[in-house]
């Protein structure tokens, strides 16, 4: 339980990533801003954790993911540095360098947010279904580090680049299931 938080922060980075590279946005500078609502199965639990909050990606300030009920808690990383403000009000820093899998969600979210879908595919394999009004992704995550921590991830589009529904299937028998609400693309360094 002691890295609960800052693995939801990496899982939601990955799948944020797919998001942009499935969608191939563009690499002129974009963000995305939106609210969630998270909820959390863990084997051993029989009530799934609900939580709520914002979420923000930009080229400039990199990501934060921010819990603002029922508990406040915030992970934000940009190109250099990482760090976690807990409910405690504690805040951690992480180096990236120090820690591989979180220089590797870093590179994915990177070239993600880029369009690069090529980058993406080098670490998971991506399986996009059309859908009536947008796409469902399916990322398998090929063998490595990120494999030993994630079955899959599923990402539900109204239309490229615009999440509807994400749900993270870690390999302890957990699941995330995160639904987006308002969102806006803005201008990256708003």
């Amino acid at each position: 339980m002691k890295y609960t938080h800052i693995l939801t922060g990496a899982w939601i980075l990955c799948a944020a990533s797919a998001v942009y590279a499935a969608g191939n946005i563009p690499s002129s500078p974009t963000g995305f801003d939106s609210s969630f609502i998270q909820t959390r199965t863990l084997p051993g639990f029989s009530v799934p954790l609900v939580s709520r909050g914002t979420l923000h990606i930009d080229n400039t300030h990199g990501f934060r993911w921010e819990i603002t009920s029922p508990y406040h808690y915030v992970f934000e990383m940009d190109g250099k540095n990482a760090q976690e403000r807990l409910p405690d009000g504690t805040i951690r820093h992480l180096n990236p360098e120090q820690t591989p899998w979180l220089a590797t969600v870093e590179h994915i979210l990177i070239s993600a947010l880029a369009g690069d879908r090529t980058d993406l595919q080098r670490y998971f394999v991506v399986n996009v279904t059309q859908l009536p009004m947008g796409q469902r992704i399916l990322l398998t995550p090929k063998p490595g580090p990120m494999a030993n921590a994630i079955n899959n991830i599923l990402v539900t589009e109204t239309a490229p680049g615009h999440p509807q529904r994400l749900v993270i299937k870690d390999n302890s028998g957990g699941s995330m299931d995160i639904r987006f609400g308002p969102e806006s693309h803005t201008a990256s360094g708003s």
